[in-house]
C-alpha cells in the first residue's frame, strides 16, 4: 500500500463508518487501571495476560533514580547493566533478549530506531506515575518489537489544581540530582512541565584503578492534553534528554577492558501528538484515535577527545485507532482495529570515505484487532495482527486468552496462548564497523509461540493479592552475533531456543501503617541444551514500604537478589558462571513539614561484589541524602 493510499485511508475510514458524531459518554469505570494489555483502558479484573503495575507509591517506595533498578521489583525482567550508572543498560523479560521488549513513554515507542532496543542507561525520570509490564508475547497487539513483552512508562498527572515540586540530592561516587515539576489540570485540560539533572562521577569500570567513568543526564518533559470541543480532545507529549557516558573499551581486542578515555555523547527526543473522541452511535461507545509519533536519536562517539562517528536513527509512526463497546444482554464486548505506518531511518558516519558511512530506510504498514469479551465470570480476549514490511514476507501474529473467577474462593483462573515475531534491526541487517562487526542483509525474522497459564488468589478480604504463573515459549530463528568470524556478523540460530518459567508474586496491605510488594522467578532459557547468556535462573524482589498517617517519620526497605547466570569470557570466549547476588537498599524520610521532607538513601547497603556483564565493575556502598519540596 502507497504512502497516500494508506494516509487517504486513515483519514477517511472513520467518516465513512460513523457519519455522526453524538454527545461524549465515558464508556469504562472509574477503576480502570491497565492498558497494555488491550492498548485500551480495561479493568485489570478483564486482562487475561500477565501486567504488572507501579503506581506513585510503590515508585515512591522504590526510590531509586535510575528506572533499571525500580524494574526489578517486576517478576520475570532481569537487569544487566555494563559497569556503573549511565553504561549500557539492558532488559531481559522473562527470557527474551533485550530487544524482544518494546518500550513506551507516553505511547511513543522508545527502542532506538538503530538498534532495536531500550537503553535503559538514561532513563533517570523523576516524573513517572506509573510503570506497566505486560509479559509473553505482545506482537498481536503491539508490533514486532513486543515478542517478548511490553513496557509502558506514563508520566504522572496533576490531581487537583496547581502543583509544584523539586528535589535536590547528592551523595558518594561525587553524584548529585536535581528535579523540578510544574503541573496543573483544569475542565479544559491539564499539562505537566518537568526537568531533571543528573550527574555522578562514576567509578573505574575496568578495575584497573585507572580514573573513573562518569556520567552526566539532563531531561525535560512536557505532556498535557486540552479539550477542542465536547467530544475531541488533543493530546500531546515531548520528552529530550542528552547524556554524557564516559566509559572503558577493550582497545587491544584481548576479551578484557583497557582504561581509556572513552565517550558517547548522546540526545533523544520522544514526542507524540493525537486527536482523540469519545462519542456514541446508536447501542455503541466509540472511542476515536488519531497519532503521529516520534522517536529521534543521536549518538556521537570519542576516543581521546578525537571524533570516532555518529549515528542518527529516526522512528516516524503514524496511527488511527477505533474502539467501539457495546452489550448484548448480560454480555459486554470491546472491539478495537487499528491501522498504522511506520518508517524506520539510519544514518551512519564515521568521517569522509569511511566504510561504515550509510544510509538506511525501512517502511512497515500493520493492520490489527483486538476483540474482548465479558460474560460476568468468563472474559475472553483475542488479537488477530498483519504487518507488511518493506523486505520480508507479511507476518501474522496471533493471541487468545480466557480467564474465569471464582467468586466464593476470591479467585481467578487465567490463560494466554500466542504468536509473535521480531524483525532483524537496521544495525543486524545493514551495520558495518571495519575490523569489528558487518551486517548480514540475508537475517530471517525470530518467531516465538508462548502460553502461560496464572492462578490469581486474594486473602484477607483482598489485603494480600498473590499471583502464580507458569509460563512456556519457543523461539525459532535466534538472532546472535558470531564472533568465531572475522569480522564478527549476525546470523540465524539453526536450533530451538525453550524458555519456560513459574513466577510469583504479591502485594499486601499489612496494616494501616505498612504494605509490602515482592516476587520470585524460576526460569530456565536454552538454546540446544545450553543456558542462554545473561538469564538468571532465580529472581526475587521484597519492598517493605512504612508510611505512618501520623507523624514526620517514614521509609522503605528494598531487596533484589538475582541468582547465577552465564555469560562469556571474551578473552577465552568459553561460558563462564556469574555468581548470584542480593542488592538491599532503604530510605528514611523525614517530614520537616507538610511542604518539605529530607531524607537519607541508601544503595547496596551491604557492599556486594557482583558483575552483571564478565570484566564490568559495578559501584559498591553508596548513600545520599535529599531534600524534597511541594506545595502541598
Amino acid at each position: 500500500m502507497s504512502k497516500s493510499l494508506w494516509l487517504s485511508s486513515a483519514v477517511a475510514l472513520p467518516a465513512l463508518l460513523f457519519p455522526a458524531f453524538a454527545q461524549a459518554e465515558d464508556p469504562v469505570s472509574d477503576d480502570v487501571v491497565l492498558v497494555t494489555a488491550a492498548r485500551v483502558d480495561v479493568l485489570q479484573s478483564d486482562a487475561t495476560t500477565s501486567v504488572s503495575r507501579l503506581g506513585a507509591e510503590e515508585l515512591e517506595a522504590r526510590g531509586m533514580p535510575f528506572l533499571a533498578d525500580t524494574l526489578r521489583a517486576v517478576p520475570g525482567l532481569a537487569v544487566s547493566r555494563s559497569g556503573a550508572p549511565g553504561s549500557l543498560t539492558q532488559i531481559r523479560a522473562r527470557g527474551s533478549e533485550a530487544n524482544h521488549v518494546l518500550v513506551l513513554i507516553d505511547g511513543v515507542e522508545a527502542n532506538n530506531p538503530f538498534t532495536g532496543e531500550a537503553d535503559f542507561a538514561h532513563f533517570v525520570f523523576d516524573d513517572l506515575g506509573s510503570v506497566e509490564v505486560a509479559r509473553g508475547e505482545q506482537s498481536a497487539l503491539w508490533g514486532a518489537d513486543a515478542i517478548g513483552g511490553v513496557i509502558r512508562l506514563t508520566t504522572a498527572r496533576p490531581d487537583t489544581g496547581l502543583e509544584a515540586s523539586g528535589r535536590l540530592e547528592a551523595g558518594d561516587f561525587g553524584s548529585y540530582q536535581a528535579s523540578a515539576r510544574i503541573a496543573s489540570t483544569s475542565d479544559a485540560g491539564w499539562f505537566s512541565l518537568s526537568g531533571s539533572r543528573y550527574s555522578s562521577d562514576g567509578i573505574d569500570v575496568s578495575g584497573l584503578d585507572g580514573e573513573t567513568d562518569g556520567y552526566e543526564n539532563t531531561s525535560f518533559n512536557l505532556a498535557g492534553a486540552r479539550a477542542l470541543t465536547d467530544i475531541i480532545n488533543l493530546e500531546g507529549s515531548v520528552r529530550w534528554l542528552d547524556y554524557d557516558s564516559q566509559y572503558d573499551s577493550d582497545t587491544d581486542f584481548d576479551g578484557r577492558l583497557n582504561d581509556v578515555d572513552r565517550v558517547s555523547e548522546g540526545r533523544t527526543v520522544f514526542a507524540r501528538a493525537a486527536l482523540t473522541a469519545a462519542h456514541t452511535q446508536g447501542e455503541v461507545a466509540l472511542d476515536h484515535e488519531l497519532a503521529l509519533q516520534l522517536t529521534d536519536d543521536a549518538v556521537e562517539t570519542f576516543a581521546d577527545g578525537v571524533f570516532g562517528g555518529e549515528s542518527l536513527g529516526q522512528r516516524l509512526q503514524a496511527h488511527y485507532q477505533l474502539t467501539g463497546r457495546w452489550e448484548t444482554g448480560r454480555l459486554s464486548h470491546r472491539l478495537t482495529g487499528l491501522v498504522e505506518q511506520e518508517q524506520d531511518r539510519l544514518k551512519a558516519f564515521a568521517g569522509p570515505g569511511a566504510g561504515s558511512n550509510q544510509s538506511r530506510q525501512i517502511e512497515t504498514r500493520a493492520f490489527a484487532l483486538d476483540y474482548g469479551l465479558d460474560a460476568g465470570a468468563l472474559d475472553v480476549t483475542a488479537s488477530l495482527r498483519q504487518d507488511q514490511h518493506d523486505l520480508f514476507e507479511d507476518a501474522t501474529t496471533w493471541r487468545v486468552g480466557a480467564g474465569w473467577t471464582f467468586e466464593p474462593l476470591d479467585a481467578r483462573l487465567r490463560a494466554n496462548w500466542g504468536e509473535g515475531v521480531k524483525n532483524p534491526g537496521i544495525y543486524e541487517l545493514f551495520g558495518y564497523f571495519p575490523g569489528s562487526f558487518q551486517g548480514n542483509p540475508a537475517l530471517q525474522p525470530e518467531r516465538s509461540r508462548g502460553w502461560e497459564i496464572g492462578w490469581d488468589q486474594s486473602f484477607l478480604d483482598g489485603r494480600l493479592a498473590t499471583s502464580l504463573v507458569y509460563f512456556s515459549s519457543e523461539l525459532e530463528d535466534e538472532i546472535y552475533t558470531d564472533f568465531s568470524v572475522f569480522p564478527s556478523t549476525a546470523l540465524n540460530a539453526v536450533g530451538r531456543s525453550d524458555r519456560n518459567g513459574v513466577e510469583l508474586s504479591a502485594n499486601w496491605e499489612i496494616a494501616a501503617d505498612w504494605s509490602a510488594f515482592g516476587s520470585v522467578t524460576w526460569l530456565e532459557s536454552e538454546e540446544a541444551g545450553s543456558a542462554e547468556l545473561r538469564r538468571p535462573e532465580q529472581l526475587a524482589s521484597l519492598t517493605l514500604d512504612w508510611h505512618p498517617s501520623e507523624g514526620p517519620w517514614s521509609g522503605a526497605v528494598s531487596i533484589d537478589h538475582t541468582g547465577d547466570q552465564t555469560d562469556t569470557d571474551f578473552g577465552t570466549y568459553l561460558p563462564v558462571t556469574l555468581e548470584a547476588y542480593t542488592l538491599v537498599g532503604g530510605q528514611l524520610r523525614y517530614a520537616v513539614s507538610p511542604q518539605m521532607d529530607v531524607y537519607v538513601r541508601g544503595e547496596n547497603l551491604l557492599d556486594e561484589e557482583y558483575q552483571d556483564v564478565v570484566g564490568y565493575h559495578t559501584p559498591g556502598r553508596g548513600l545520599f541524602i535529599g531534600l524534597r519540596l511541594r506545595n502541598r
